[in-house]
């Protein structure tokens, strides 16, 4: 009978051991994989944030490269609208000579230069024109327009005007805010951007300046300006990690990489949006979007 019991003892012991032994290695295999879905995480995260300002460089040294091919542009149309003063100038002589009454014989011969006077200035225009239009830009427009003016030939506005001039008034947060917007609703993006722009300089701890700086990037991506849309999303994502227009700044930033063509961007952020945001609608929306690609 003694055998039996100390025999019973025997095995409920083993077992427990076992049990034991048993649950320490589970602890150990969730321990483990825990610890490499964290660091799996990190390096996501990492490689992410790697890949954004490897691109924020590269875009960074496109606009070095525009802006000194915009500036090379811009001395072409100084030297077109020298050309078309010059030219203008040389028409004005004829006719003058011919006011103060030229030979009847000459006549012809001065009616024919003033003709082919006028066509050249007509095709020198005609080239500056092409060249804004290809510029497609307000600044380029202007300063054209501007180096048109010779020294001395300003039109003044008199002493009445300018004094009756009142500096235009400066809108509040919200009025800025609001103006923007409406201008964004009905498609004025230009003028939208200039007045989120506006925003971001004047209040950039406003409330709402994460959906201001989101708004910058959305002018961006319908634009089809991708490149710049995504350093927008990646400014609200960084600057405003707490506010309500990361889960939206990420969706874009993953649909501009596609739109470029960035399959291994694009889905690298979408599963961050994903992972981070299960729950929001713009999670739905890109594993919609994960699982067609």
């Amino acid at each position: 009978m003694k055998s039996r019991i100390w025999f019973s003892a025997i095995c409920i012991s083993a077992l427990l051991g076992a049990a034991g032994c048993a649950t320490n290695q589970d602890m150990a295999s969730i321990n483990n994989r825990l610890t490499n879905l964290e660091r799996r995480g990190y390096d996501t995260e990492r490689t992410r944030d790697q890949r954004i300002e490897d691109f924020r460089k590269s875009q960074t040294e496109k606009e070095r490269q525009l802006r000194s091919e915009n500036a090379e542009i811009f001395a072409k149309i100084d030297g077109l609208q020298d050309q078309i003063q010059t030219l203008n100038g040389k028409i004005e002589e004829k006719q003058h000579a011919i006011g103060q009454g030229m030979s009847a014989g000459a006549g012809g011969d001065f009616d024919s230069r003033i003709t082919a006077l006028d066509q050249s200035v007509s095709a020198l225009k005609d080239r500056v024109t092409r060249i804004e239009e290809y510029l497609a830009m307000d600044g380029g427009a202007k300063k054209a327009a501007s180096s048109s003016v010779r020294p001395g030939t300003e039109q003044s506005a008199g002493p009445d005007k300018a004094t009756e001039a009142a500096p235009p008034k400066a809108l509040s947060e919200n009025e800025l805010y609001a103006k923007a917007k409406q201008e964004f609703d009905q498609g004025d993006l230009e003028n939208a951007r200039s007045g989120f722009q506006d925003f971001m300089k004047r209040f950039p701890k406003s409330n709402i300046a994460d959906s201001a700086q989101f708004w910058i990037g959305e002018i961006y991506f319908r634009q089809k300006w991708y490149e710049k849309a995504i350093l927008e999303y990646q400014k609200v994502i960084e600057h405003y990690p707490k506010g309500n227009k990361v889960q939206a700044a990420l969706l874009k930033q993953g649909l501009s990489f596609y739109n470029l063509g960035d399959k291994a961007n694009a889905r690298l952020v979408l599963k961050e949006l994903v992972s981070k945001y299960p729950s929001s609608s713009e999670a739905r929306i890109a594993k919609h979007k994960l699982e067609g690609s």
